[in-house]
């Protein structure tokens, strides 16, 4: 029974899965916003109304993102000036591709 209201889930909303995904990624409010689109479809009474409202929200976020990804509010994208600072704020440790952590210990 839980292969097939896991098969269900997936069928139906994998385009939502992955939007969750690759926004959740990107931009932690957009992954918000998309959630709350789903708690809309599942809650109130007039379906198929959600269910347009949350497809012309991902069309049109689809479209932004694909073509002007620098334009959609709330959205970092990987060569960006605020994803550098961010990359430049965590700690990194450089170790030389050519040396293993266990390298110069003794047996």
């Amino acid at each position: 029974m839980g292969l097939d209201q896991g098969a269900y889930c997936v069928g139906s909303s994998w385009a939502l899965m992955a939007a969750l995904f690759a926004l959740g990624v990107m931009s932690i409010t957009w992954m918000v916003v998309i959630a709350a689109l789903i708690v809309l479809e599942k809650v109130l009474p007039w379906r198929q109304r959600a269910e347009a409202v949350t497809v012309v929200v991902l069309l049109a976020l689809a479209v932004g993102v694909a073509f002007f990804p620098g334009q959609v509010p709330g959205l970092t994208t990987p060569d960006s000036p605020a994803a550098m600072r961010a990359m430049d704020s965590m700690p990194m440790h450089e170790t030389p591709m050519h040396e293993t952590p266990m390298q110069g210990m003794s047996p």
